[in-house]
């Protein structure tokens, strides 16, 4: 096993628990459906949320190259897994029979856009801090759009125009970002 099969076991895990959770609470919804009341735009969120956790286990794929870590890389990369596994929890109501998604995405999710500022901002900073890679490449560009768009949704968690814009907005960079540098796996 190499070192950074080794500290792949860890991030694996975590991002595993994040996906069971979006997992689990698609599939409460599906039990519950018709004593729910239904959000697209929560529906999107969660969306985001499950691509994010497998984007940032598929982008550290990139590190596999990296011969030597320190313990403060180590905890720089399990930030922002940890972050969306966090988000990922928060993202269904307890219980979710007879919940109402517009109303819970409102008035309960402020916390799950300051953890996704605080997981767009270390994996902004995981290549430059922890391996002296450029902070200011275009592969980062997107992540600065998520950085301010995330506080934006910080500072103003119950203005549903904003969200209807920058959730949905944030989906398609995310699946650009991945389209455009990270499409393909390779051994080389």
């Amino acid at each position: 096993m190499s070192l950074f099969e080794f500290l792949m076991v860890f991030v694996s895990i975590i991002v595993g628990l994040g996906v069971t959770e979006i997992l689990t609470g698609l599939a409460r919804q599906i039990r519950y459906r018709e004593t729910i009341a239904h959000y697209w735009l929560h529906t999107v969120a969660v969306t985001l949320i499950f691509i994010a956790l497998l984007q940032n286990w598929w982008e550290l794929w990139d590190r596999r190259m990296v011969e030597q870590w320190t313990f403060y890389s180590l905890i720089l990369m399990l930030i922002p897994p940890a972050s969306l596994y966090l988000i990922a929890h928060l993202g269904f109501p307890e219980p979710v029979k007879d919940s109402d998604l517009k109303r819970y995405y409102y008035q309960r999710l402020r916390p799950v856009w300051l953890l996704a500022l605080i997981a767009a901002a270390s994996s902004t900073l995981f290549g430059p801090i922890a391996f002296g890679a450029e902070l200011f490449r275009l592969d980062n560009l997107s992540s600065g759009v998520l950085l301010l768009g995330f506080l934006v949704l910080t500072l103003l968690p119950r203005n549903e125009l904003l969200h209807s814009l920058l959730i949905p907005g944030f989906l398609a960079l995310l699946l650009w970002d991945i389209i455009r540098w990270h499409p393909v796996f390779s051994s080389v």
